[in-house]
């Protein structure tokens, strides 16, 4: 194979014109989005550790003595604390999510923005923060022309509460939203507990300081009970209950009930009846089974809250641990006592249990230690209790649990309220009754 020794011809170059690409435009500026607003190199401000950096002299003179001052309505001094929030923190999606959620059972109008649609020329001659105040989209209503399912600066129907908001939405909106997803829990409760540091250290409303501060301690109690009180859900209603709801209060196939939930493999409601009631000292129950009882004697709907739990002795817990059957081991969960005073439970339930009133001041009900270990005072219970003629009581269904900080905000029921409009049809009758297909009929010939 022959190579050429030629030298290799000369290539043509051909001269290139360097063009500048043109840089993407990024959202907007720290500049347009106020002179508080976070630079991008401070993170999203939901961070673990993240603090707010300080104010230069002149914002806190600002802040001080025209948007915080107390001559200042509180109206607009929330507001202008809420504006300043979204542009002081990174919202993601999930963040504007929840943060409207709460501000809405707050009575705040998160849906208005005059300026939509509005030439982005004119607003370009506003300052920073005229056009943050412009653009809006949170309003606090301080008229009655408002729309009814907002504040209107009326302290006739609505109270300045920053505790309620917060254990409302904690207790009904949130776990709605997330399904009870342990990391959106998390979430949401982190956005409302960044807020309200934010109204504290900027001292947005002095005169609702210590309610602010609470409204801090609620949030910090949440991260700590909803695991546990979601724990408890899951573990309601115990073994033993269980076995006597099998035993003498069998559910309809139809109705779903918490004794209807997976068992055990080997479960035997009537070895883990009548073994707990052999250790607790519940001897007429032993007796009444050899003479075909016991009986079912009452059965009530009620609500009650725990006041506080009883555990087990060691000395109880040491004889549940070496329970015997037929010389072998019985494996069976120590018990103890769960105390519960009347309770009222308030819900937008269109169908809502109906519960009789409470005849004894403080009741008592055995529990599994397991169960005991995470049922904390203040958690609110609907329950449906069995009485035996040995004076035995049991739980055969439980509706519904609520933790300690449950409160319910009729503002919630208002979300998807919409104002009736009067409306000249005719509507349809006996007489009649086909009078809405002739309007529309009418109306398709017409248009």
């Amino acid at each position: 194979m022959a190579v050429s020794d030629d030298p290799p011809p000369e290539q043509a170059t051909i001269p290139v014109t360097s063009v500048k690409k043109k840089k993407k435009k990024s959202g907007k500026s720290t500049a347009s989005r106020g002179p508080t607003a976070l630079p991008k190199n401070r993170g999203t401000g939901f961070e673990e550790y993240f603090a707010d950096p300080p104010l230069t002299p002149h914002e806190a003179a600002e802040e001080k003595e025209s948007i915080y001052t107390p001559t200042v309505s509180f109206e607009e001094r929330i507001q202008s604390c809420i504006q300043r929030f979204r542009a002081r923190r990174r919202l993601h999606q999930s963040h504007v999510i929840y943060f409207n959620e709460y501000l809405f059972l707050g009575g705040i109008d998160c849906t208005n923005n005059p300026f939509a649609g509005v030439d982005p020329k004119e607003l370009k001659e506003l300052t920073p923060a005229e056009r943050r105040d412009a653009t809006a989209t949170d309003a606090v209503h301080r008229s009655a022309e408002a729309d009814e399912r907002f504040y209107a600066g009326d302290l006739t129907h609505w109270s300045v509460d920053f505790t309620g908001v917060a254990a409302g939405f904690f207790s009904a909106s949130l776990p709605s939203m997330t399904d009870s997803q342990e990391e959106e829990m998390a979430l949401g409760i982190q956005v409302v507990q960044n807020f309200l540091r934010y109204v504290y250290h900027h001292d947005v409303c002095p005169e609702y300081k210590d309610d602010v501060c609470e409204a801090l301690r609620l949030c910090d109690l949440v991260k700590d009970e909803w695991p546990v009180y979601e724990k408890l859900r899951h573990m309601l209603p115990g073994y033993f209950h269980t076995a006597a709801t099998q035993l003498f209060a069998p559910p309809d196939p139809s109705d779903w009930s918490f004794s209807r939930l997976p068992h055990p493999k080997g479960f035997d409601a009537k070895a883990v009846f009548y073994t707990a009631c052999a250790l607790l000292g519940e001897a007429d129950a032993l007796q009444s089974s050899t003479q075909g009882g016991p009986k079912v004697v009452s059965q009530s709907d009620c609500t009650l809250e725990v006041v506080r739990v009883e555990l087990p002795s060691a000395d109880l817990v040491q004889r549940f641990k070496t329970l015997q059957i037929n010389n072998q081991v019985f494996r069976q969960t120590p018990m103890g006592k769960a105390f519960f005073k009347p309770a009222t439970i308030e819900e937008g339930s269109v169908d809502p249990v109906v519960t009789e009133p409470a005849t004894e001041s403080e009741t008592w009900l055995y529990f599994d230690q397991d169960v005991l270990a995470v049922m904390k005072p203040g958690t609110k219970m609907a329950l449906r209790i069995v009485e035996l003629d040995t004076g035995i009581r049991f739980v055969s269904n439980i509706p519904d649990v609520f933790p300690s900080y449950y409160v319910f905000l009729p503002q919630i029921l208002m979300k998807y309220y919409k104002a009736a409009r009067p409306n000249d049809r005719p509507a349809p009758s006996v007489h009649d009754p086909d009078v809405e297909e002739k309007q529309h009929a009418k109306e398709a010939r017409e248009g």
